[in-house]
């Protein structure tokens, strides 16, 4: 609260993926942050935790997409092999219309990543907390089963995008600093 005010943020983002627009969301897209730790533990207090290392974070970005053809036709394909929901069949693997393809069994899913841009509308209290958000390598996430509905409804697709982490350099020496970031905000 501001001077008796309730300060609340709220405002639409559009995204896209691979550079492609990815349509209208059924409701915003939510950033998930998962941290992971090792408990230590020592027999002086038995099973109590009494710290913790830091093992690392997980983040993912969640959204339900309302426009199915906008999506199906990131990348310019038309076919949902290789939209955001489909990523095995890009980055080299020609996808064919109208055939689901498996891809290649064996692949590093990183090779199939884009960036995910989320941009929030303008003149909204949005436009500038962030303005922006970049996840610079962003894909489907594993184990997510994405659910079509074909039915007199809408054509909702759930999605969970999984953003890898971004080194800013390639040398050992810079794989363990701070400068590794998953998303970047302007």
């Amino acid at each position: 609260m501001v001077n008796g005010a309730i300060y609340a943020i709220a405002g639409p983002y559009s995204g896209a993926w691979n550079t492609s627009f990815l349509g209208v969301t059924e409701d915003g897209y939510e950033l998930e942050h998962t941290f992971y730790s090792e408990p230590v533990r020592g027999d002086n207090l038995g099973d109590s935790i009494q710290d913790e290392i830091y093992r690392g974070t997980d983040v993912y970005v969640n959204y339900t997409l309302m426009e199915h053809q906008q999506a199906a036709d990131a990348n310019g394909t038309g076919s949902p092999n290789s939209s955001p929901w489909w990523p095995q069949s890009i980055s080299g693997h020609n996808p064919v219309a109208n055939n689901a393809q498996i891809g290649v069994v064996g692949d590093s899913r990183g090779e199939y990543a884009a960036a995910l841009i989320l941009s929030a509308a303008a003149l909204t209290p949005a436009a500038a907390l962030p303005a922006t958000i970049t996840f610079p390598y962003a894909l489907l996430a594993t184990n997510f089963p994405v659910r079509i509905l074909y039915a007199s409804r809408v054509r909702r697709v759930p999605m969970r995008m999984i953003c890898y982490p971004v080194a800013a350099g390639l040398t050992p020496a810079t794989q363990y600093t701070s400068t590794i970031y998953y998303y970047s905000t302007t």
